[in-house]
Parts: C-alpha cells; structure tokens; sequence
C-alpha cells in the first residue's frame, strides 16, 4: 500500500494517493510494529505534504518522531533515515501552519540525513530548499547553495537516478531565486532539463506544476510575459483541480499574480484579483500562515498598479510584520524590497 501511495504521488494522482495514504497509516498503526510504522511513514507523509493536508503531516511526523526516538536508522528498510524525513515534514507542517521549531527541525535532519545513504540525503535537501525556497521560508544563500550542490555531488556519485533528479530540481528552483543573471540563466537550463525527465520517467509529476511555473517566469523575466503567463494560468489551474492549491498553488499564484500586474493590461489587473481571491476563499481546516503572508504580498501588488497607495502601504507594512514574525526569510527580503 506505502508503494502505491508513492506510486499515485509519482504519477501526480492526488486524488487517489491522500486517501490510500490514511488509509495504509491507520492500517500501519492497527499492527502495532513501532519498526514498521517509522519504515513505512514516508510514503503517507509525502503524499499528505504534497495534498496540503497539513494537520495530518504535523500529527503522524510526531507521530513517527516519538516512535523513533532519535534513532536514525529505526525502520531503514526501505528509506535510509525515515526520522530524517519526518524532522523535515515536521519543518514543513509547522511553518505552513505558522507554529514555531521548524528551523530546529530542519537542522536536525540535515545533520542525520549528511550521515544517510544519498537518496536520503537528497531527499531532505529537497524537502528543506526546494519547499522552503519556493515558499518564501528560505533564502537561496551562499550557505544553502552549498548544500545544495553537495547534494547533487553526492546523487551524482550514487548512480540513484531518483536522487539525481530530486537534487537537480531543488538546485533549479534556487539558481532562479539568486539575484545574478548566471545563475538564473542556469537555473533555467537545469529546470527545462528536469522537467523533460520528469515526464520521459514518469515520476515526480505531483512537482512537474510549479517546475513549470518558474520556467515560465524565466521566460517572462526575458520579456515574453505573453508566452509565459498561459503556462503560469494552467499549472495554478492543474494544481486546482489536483487539491494542491493550498500547497504547490500558494506561490504559484503568487508567481501569476506578479507576473499579471507586471503585464499590467486592465484584463491583466482582473485575472490578478480573481486568482488571489481564488486562493484566499479555499477551504482548509485551519488558518495557513503560509496562505496568508502570500496574500498580504499579492494585495500589496494589487493596490500598488491600481494606484491605491494608502492600500499599498498597509498591505506592505503589514506584509512586513508578519514575515518578521514569522521569521520567513525570503518574505523578509522581499517585502524590505517594496518601496
């Protein structure tokens, strides 16, 4: 069952691999096999993380967490360092929901997953900087590139092809971050490069979306805004109908909305507004911090090119405060970027 929950999630099937997902961990807990539960966790984990359904990550990574008790290696079966990955869901969970210890989380299965086997390894790597980054909970710094890179060094060397491209993807992803034109212009390299393996393997496809998107955004960056956005529009829409808007669709639309209001016609402006009230008006069972310090930055745009400057600045200042609070990295830099 853990097998084809990671199937589902390989091939993008969202609707099929949440329930399964529920389905296999009550089944895992009913055996009663602590070992069992730890070695199998990762497969429902990921496919809860990739659902966006954040209570259920946060509850059985703890969950898994307590079972392990800070043995690396308990329940290595078939993943090097199941606890590894239930630290970084654990991460994940707690900054989506805005609950603190997910820095704490992250630093403590990086240190055990340097230690794991590569798939591991890259696997955590890509859980922290290709979700954080993204998410605007990272920046792509000197510190996080280096780890970066070292995993794919290390992906390249084990001969994993799923390594590899978990590495890869996550390197894409932070090049186009960086503030240089090298490193965006190979960041865009790497993602067309990852994104035509993940469709000739047939894995990672719950991904493929906001690989998309910020193909696009490249695009856009090199001043073809009426090429790129048609993509932008179908990724956030595929990431709609999958149950993935509250997750992969939080900066997607971020990325869609800015890319709108830099085109900036007055059909533009509208898409704009009707994309952030898509986002804003989807239900989920509890208030996402994540959702909301997005929202605050895209109004913030919204009021700016409709030329409402009392609105701008209260988006924005309040924009500010809640990355700070929050202790969001890459939403720190960009919100002091806002005049």
């Amino acid at each position: 069952m853990a097998g084809l929950v990671m199937d589902h999630v390989y091939q993008g099937r969202m609707g099929e691999a949440s329930p399964l997902a529920s389905e296999a961990m009550a089944l895992t807990e009913s055996i009663g096999d602590p070992t069992l539960m730890v070695g199998l966790s990762f497969a429902p984990l990921y496919a809860k993380s990739e659902g966006a359904e954040f209570n259920d990550m946060l509850r059985w990574s703890q969950r898994v967490i307590d079972l392990a008790d800070d043995d690396p290696s308990m329940g290595n079966f078939l993943f090097g360092s199941p606890l590894a990955l239930a630290l970084t869901s654990r991460a994940m969970a707690r900054y989506w929901l805005g609950r603190p210890g997910w820095r704490d989380d992250q630093r403590h299965a990086l240190t055990i997953a340097r230690s794991a086997d590569p798939l591991s390894y890259a696997s955590v790597v890509g859980y922290v900087y290709f979700a954080g980054i993204p998410n605007g909970v990272l920046r792509p710094d000197d510190s996080a590139m280096h780890e970066i890179e070292d995993a794919l060094q290390i992906a390249e060397r084990s001969g994993d092809d799923l390594a590899l491209a978990a590495a890869q993807g996550t390197l894409g992803v932070a090049l186009v971050h960086r503030p240089t034109d090298a490193d965006r212009n190979r960041g865009h390299k790497l993602l067309a490069e990852v994104s035509e393996a993940f469709l000739r393997r047939r894995y990672l496809l719950s991904e493929l979306p906001l690989v998309s998107v910020y193909l696009a955004r490249e695009t856009a960056r090199r001043g073809d805004r009426d090429d790129a956005i048609p993509v932008m529009r179908a990724a956030v829409d595929h990431l709609s109908r999958e149950g993935q808007l509250l997750g992969w669709g939080i900066p997607a639309t971020g990325v869609l909305v800015e890319t709108l209001l830099d085109r900036g016609a007055k059909s533009d402006v509208a898409e704009a507004e009707a994309a952030i009230e898509r986002l804003a008006s989807a239900p989920a069972e509890q208030g996402l911090a994540l959702r909301e310090i997005w929202l605050l930055r895209s109004r913030a745009l919204l009021a700016r090119a409709r030329g409402d400057q009392a609105a701008y600045r209260d988006f924005r200042d309040r924009y500010r405060d809640m990355a700070k609070t929050l202790g969001f990295e890459g939403h720190i830099a960009w919100a002091e970027a806002m005049p």
